[in-house]
């Protein structure tokens, strides 16, 4: 494993966290969005950049503000998706804009709320100073032997991996939203590993990254439609009259689409199946042994 590589690629996720958090702080939808997905990819790499041991204690206070700042920037996050949602169904079902503008103004008084408590989060944990803090860690990243390196890799993809497995194998066939939602995070996780995989030890593992991508944009779609119907279902306990049924038909579309993509999950648990064997077979293989010198790698294959 290269310990340059793994430098850059500590640096890169502390740059894109940078980079986006200002604007998420003044409550820029799509910087929000950035800023949370480099905190989530931070979350994976600084288990792994090993500085000397008098600066582990700064090292786990960092990971505790990177998780917190995940927490805080999640809620809003979720509304914003939701809010998209119900603007996408108004506009394609303007016959139901009474009934989607109810649950509209349900959610934004909830975005509003969960703003003020994710101002005071990120207050309290003075998110504006994380960069700085994180480019102090930076400065020990990579210390250590490449083995230790790739033995804490290997090991980290092998807990994601296992839970994975396990939140598969817990949602079963049946529709359950909140084990969804766990086979979600488990896939996002083994993913940012994968891309720690191939970045670090030039292990090759895009293919397998592009399937957990493609499961995870399903999911993510799956759990954003049940976040909105969530808001449209309570809107619709609150009237016996027209709005009612109006109400209905709008449950009717977001469960149709709903079990479509359940339907499609189903259908590409094999393929997830197949990365878990993957990341246990070839890539633990290869983490192992470390990747083929470049010039021999050349020689063999001018010798096919």
């Amino acid at each position: 494993m290269r310990l340059l590589a793994v430098q850059r690629a500590f640096v890169r996720r502390a740059r894109a966290l940078d980079r986006d958090l200002p604007a998420a702080v003044e409550d820029d939808v799509e910087a929000l969005h950035h800023a949370r997905v480099a905190s989530r990819r931070l979350r994976e790499i600084l288990p792994l950049v090993g500085p000397a041991s008098g600066h582990r204690g700064e090292l786990r206070a960092v990971r505790r503000r990177v998780r917190r700042l995940t927490r805080a920037l999640g809620g809003v996050r979720e509304l914003d998706v939701a809010l998209g949602i119900l603007d996408a169904l108004r506009q394609t079902h303007p016959d139901l804009a009474e009934a989607i503008g109810a649950a509209r103004l349900a959610v934004e008084a909830d975005r509003r709320r969960r703003r003020e408590e994710m101002a005071r989060h990120l207050d309290d944990l003075d998110a504006r100073d994380l960069a700085g803090d994180l480019t102090e860690v930076a400065q020990h990243v990579g210390q250590g032997s490449p083995v230790e390196h790739a033995m804490r890799l290997r090991r980290r993809l092998e807990r994601r991996v296992d839970r994975l497995d396990a939140a598969i194998d817990e949602a079963g066939a049946l529709y359950a939203f909140d084990r969804l939602h766990l086979v979600r995070i488990a896939v996002k996780q083994v993913r940012y590993v994968l891309e720690l995989v191939h970045e670090f030890g030039r292990v090759r593992t895009l293919r397998l990254v592009n399937r957990l991508k493609q499961s995870q944009d399903l999911l993510g779609r799956l759990h954003d439609l049940e976040v909105a119907a969530g808001y449209i279902r309570r809107q619709g306990g609150a009237h016996e009259d027209a709005r009612a049924s109006e109400n209905e038909r709008v449950q009717r579309l977001v469960e149709r689409e709903t079990r479509e993509l359940h339907a499609a999950y189903l259908g590409r648990v094999d393929k997830l199946i197949d990365v878990i064997a993957s990341c246990r077979g070839e890539i633990d293989l290869k983490l192992a042994v470390g990747p083929m010198p470049r010039r021999r790698a050349e020689r063999s294959g001018h010798g096919r």
